[in-house]
């Protein structure tokens, strides 16, 4: 259950209810960060085997059959060709039988592309691409007089405009020995245009701004960026061979003023085919590169062509290519896609090529480790079951599905289910993701003996998957914000199966326990926060199929920015045992928001007590991401080292995961208080207090306390993105973004003298297999003894200023003072190591924590945390006969009225204003008298 704060008073506990069931996908890539426990062994059932072997002399089988015949009395007739040992005409029957039968629904096909008409041909071509890093736009042709080409990309980039570039990637169509060759950028005519045009027709022809190509063999550690042409070619059997060559061209759209709505690539080439035109296919490359130093060596490639290859698919990962590659093309993600094209073409050449490919499959998988139903893991076999039976029920009335294929691959469906009845993972959602394939293969072929029993164990584990995947406030126990979401869809499209094959499906408070967590998490445009190895997907599609399966208003009106539903009772919110709290002002796109973690468990990152930020309709200091599993610089850099996350780094050396760690927040009407520390570093203990000035800023205050008398370096770094064109002012050292429309944040640390400010490359992902440098600012800080870093987060509004003075007040005592101005206050702060002893901070003294006090529009604010009294000059402003928590009050002079919230563990409070005519505690008016010009309650 997710938790909020009311006052200062935090609710706790959930209710556990075994839910039904869970399931068909998660969304996100899996990742082969985790092995999965050994299983029992599960090979594809020989014929006779399948159909059974019968002894007519004793009446029973002697070999017992996958189909259960008694509870199916239209499989009569294959019942008895079984009997008689005629395998064939069983086979024969029971295709009949799969090309009449009704009633049952597939589950929905999983992918992580994006696909475009036309690719099928690629696929069925044994040509394929992973994930979205490289996503194909289309195919031309050059011949062998040299001319300009041109392909329309208006649809990349529009998409790639708001990241300031986008690259391109040319790959030979078929494997044959000549080379297509493109002027480069660095000849001296004809070089690769992007021919942009705009909504009011204004037309910018744009130069590549890199252009290369990679070569294997001989060529491939050579840097070819410096060459006149570009040479793409392809040749031989297997993924590539040695003259094997691709083209990477990128531009640079960050001068553009809006989004184009046409866009077209201009290409001078030629080629010297014999047999006629080369076919060049050309796809988006999101990877951002420097032809300056891509090799073939150095670079992590996506695509990679079978083509030609009597061979086909060895459904392994070439050499050079991500790690993913080799899980993710046994998992078919290309089959439902095809299916979909047969179904609307009704071209059996389609519906032949992929029964051909799966059929390949089954061949070249049978004799490794593993064989057919676990190849390579379980998690990959989870994907290729659902996706072969999505495309099986497209399948199974076309004409080239013959009696001898359906009987295979109907055999292996079985060895399928009978390996994802057994098999087990140590990690959530691979679990979940196996049987919820096992649900799905239980509910499309009831036929199979032990699918009722399939079914009713893969609902009660996932009932219970799922209670176990939780923290006992109900935050996910995957730090990935991706993940958490797959886990929660898995939900609603599971529903919708199991309702459209007619069983029956209840939500239990589990599921709501994380719908909410999923809510709370969410950015105010209702995106992927994408902490941990996450993207930046929209979640309000999944949120409000959840809100429909909960039937939540409350979940209604965040899926839907506040289009419905009704408005939660709770903004801030605070999961202490996940150790992650969010401060926001409300769920509509232009609120604000910050989220501070020190989260743990599979896929997170080294981003102890990182902080991300969004206000005004943008994220300001995002997650950057992960862009790949693979060990090149830039993926290692995003996963492996704190410097890529808003958080601070000792001696720069990266955090340790799952350290000890802890995280609380209380909330009030007018500020959030968040404070957490951790043990990530083993130089020094991190502490990092957020305290939000609800509606305009932030301050952030990190103490480091090492664990030695050493001199140690502290890194705070602070991300945007690619298009923030940070700038730091070299005196103040205050750092500011520019975006060139919506908001702005300004980044003010309080003592510029001791710290070295500097702009530092960095990358950002917003998707797996995307990447673009991004510059971050890094504020450096060398010291014995305990350091303190206080900064102030100020965002601003487009077109407003976001201008602020910050100066530290010293204390004498290690504590932090603060005497800041910004957005139309002025105010003074206070962080010290403890409550307990008086300190003066400016005009004002507390024995607090925490303290802050400030004047807006002639309204005096105050919180007190963790302390008894706040003085101005030697007069009590707040004065209590216990230590508090968290009290912040408000003071009206021209209302004349009192305002207090979270007043507890205190028995009598006394509040400076003789004024006032009225006194409210957590909203509700109270009694109170006034003494000595003290508004005394209690």
């Amino acid at each position: 259950m997710h938790h909020w704060i009311s006052g200062a008073t935090m609710e706790f506990g959930r209710r556990a209810v075994l839910c039904a069931a869970i399931a068909t996908t998660l969304a996100v890539a899996a990742g082969g960060l985790f092995a999965a426990s050994p299983a029992a062994a599960a090979s594809v059932p020989a014929e006779d085997e399948f159909f059974g072997v019968w002894n007519p002399a004793t009446g029973t089988w002697t070999k017992e059959p996958a189909l259960d015949y008694a509870a199916f009395g239209a499989l009569a007739e294959v019942e008895a060709a079984a009997k008689s040992g005629a395998y064939e005409r069983a086979s024969a029957g029971l295709l009949a039988y799969y090309r009449g039968r009704e009633g049952r629904t597939p589950p929905p096909w999983v992918q992580n592309n994006v696909f475009v008409a036309g690719q099928e041909e690629l696929f069925l071509d044994h040509f394929w691409t992973l994930g979205t890093g490289e996503a194909y736009i289309s195919t031309f042709a050059v011949d062998g007089a040299e001319a300009e080409v041109t392909a329309d990309v208006t649809r990349n980039a529009r998409s790639a405009h708001a990241s300031g570039w986008i690259g391109f990637m040319l790959m030979a169509r078929h494997k044959e020995s000549s080379t297509a060759e493109f002027r480069s950028r660095q000849a001296a005519s004809g070089g690769p245009v992007l021919s942009v045009t705009l909504a009011d027709g204004t037309v910018f022809d744009l130069a590549a701004d890199h252009d290369t190509y990679i070569a294997n063999g001989d060529l491939s550690g050579a840097v070819l960026g410096a060459e006149p042409e570009l040479q793409v070619r392809d040749e031989g059997t297997g993924p590539y061979g040695p003259q094997t060559r691709k083209a990477y061209l990128s531009f640079d759209l960050s001068t553009l003023p809006a989004a184009p709505t046409k866009a077209v690539l201009r290409l001078t080439g030629r080629s010297a085919a014999a047999d006629g035109p080369k076919q060049v296919v050309l796809f988006q490359e999101k990877e951002a590169f420097d032809e300056a130093t891509r090799t073939w060596n150095n670079t992590v490639q996506n695509t990679f062509s079978w083509q030609g290859d009597p061979g086909g698919f060895d459904w392994k990962g070439p050499a050079g290519s991500d790690p993913e590659y080799s899980y993710q093309l046994p998992r078919f993600y290309f089959a439902g896609p095809v299916a979909d094209a047969y179904r609307t073409t009704g071209d059996e050449r389609i519906a032949a090529g992929l029964l051909s490919l799966m059929t390949d499959f089954v061949q070249d998988a049978a004799d490794r480790p593993g064989g057919v139903p676990g190849f390579p893991r379980n998690l990959d076999s989870c994907w290729r079951y659902l996706n072969w039976t999505y495309a099986y029920d497209v399948l199974r009335t076309s004409s080239s599905l013959t009696p001898a294929i359906n009987t295979t691959l109907l055999r292996a469906f079985v060895a399928g289910a009978r390996y994802l009845a057994t098999t087990t993972s140590n990690t959530p959602n691979w679990m979940i993701s196996i049987r919820s394939t096992l649900l799905g293969l239980a509910l499309y072929f009831p036929e199979f003996k032990g699918s009722s029993r399939w079914l009713a164990d893969a609902q009660t584990f996932l009932g219970e998957q799922l209670r176990s995947a939780l923290f006992p406030d109900g935050g996910y126990v995957e730090a990935s914000s991706g993940y958490a979401m797959g886990v929660a869809q898995t939900f609603g499209k599971n529903a919708a199966l199991l309702k459209a094959n007619g069983e029956s499906f209840a939500a239990g408070e589990d599921l709501r326990a994380l719908s909410w967590y999923l809510a709370d998490q969410a950015y105010p445009d209702v995106r992927d926060p994408s902490y941990g190895d996450s993207g930046t997907a929209d979640w309000s599609p999944g949120l409000a199929v959840l809100a429909d399966l909960l039937y939540d208003e409350e979940l209604r009106h965040v899926a839907t920015q506040g289009g419905a539903g009704r408005a939660p009772g709770h903004t801030s919110v605070v999961y202490p045992v996940t150790r992650t709290a969010v401060q926001r002002t409300g769920w509509a796109e232009q609120d604000l928001y910050l989220r501070f973690s020190a989260d743990r468990g599979p896929h997170s990152v080294r981003d102890d007590l990182d902080v991300a930020v969004y206000a005004y309709g943008r994220p300001l200091l995002p997650e950057m991401g992960a862009f790949s599993y693979s060990s090149d610089p830039k993926s290692n850099w995003l996963r492996f080292d704190s410097r890529s996350r808003n958080t601070v780094t000792v001696d720069g050396v990266p955090q340790v995961l799952d350290a000890a760690a802890g995280l609380s927040q209380t909330h009030t009407p007018w500020f959030d208080l968040a404070t957490g520390w951790t043990d990530a570093s083993a130089a020094a203990r991190h502490s990092r207090t957020v305290l939000f000035v609800r509606g305009r800023f932030w301050i952030v205050s990190d103490v480091l306390t090492p664990h030695d008398s050493a001199g140690h370096s502290y890194q705070q770094t602070w991300h945007s993105l690619p298009d923030a064109r940070f700038t730091v002012d070299p005196v103040t050292k205050a750092a500011s973004t520019a975006f060139a429309t919506g908001a702005n944040i300004r980044i003010v640390p309080s003592d510029p003298a001791p710290i070295t400010a500097g702009l530092d490359d960095g990358y950002y992902s917003p998707a797996f297999y995307t990447v673009s440098e991004a510059k971050y600012v890094s504020y450096t800080l060398k010291a014995t003894g305990t350091a303190r870093l206080d900064t102030l987060l100020l965002p601003a509004h487009a077109g407003s200023g976001a201008e602020a003075e910050v100066t530290r007040v010293r204390t004498g005592d290690g504590a932090s003072a603060l005497r800041f101005t910004a957005d139309r206050s002025s105010g003074w702060y206070l962080h010290a190591g403890g409550a307990g002893r008086e300190r003066a901070f400016g005009p004002y003294a507390a024995d607090a924590r925490v303290a802050y006090a400030e004047t807006t529009d002639g309204v005096e604010r105050l919180l007190l945390a963790g302390g008894t009294v706040l003085l101005r000059g030697r007069r009590p402003l707040i004065r209590a006969d216990r230590e508090l928590g968290t009290l912040a009050v408000e003071l009206d002079r021209e209302r004349r009225s009192v305002a207090v919230a979270g007043l507890s563990g205190a028995t009598r409070l006394e509040v400076a204003a003789p004024w006032a005519r009225r006194v409210t505690v957590d909203g509700e008016p109270v009694r109170f008298t006034v003494r000595h010009g003290m508004v005394r309650l209690g």
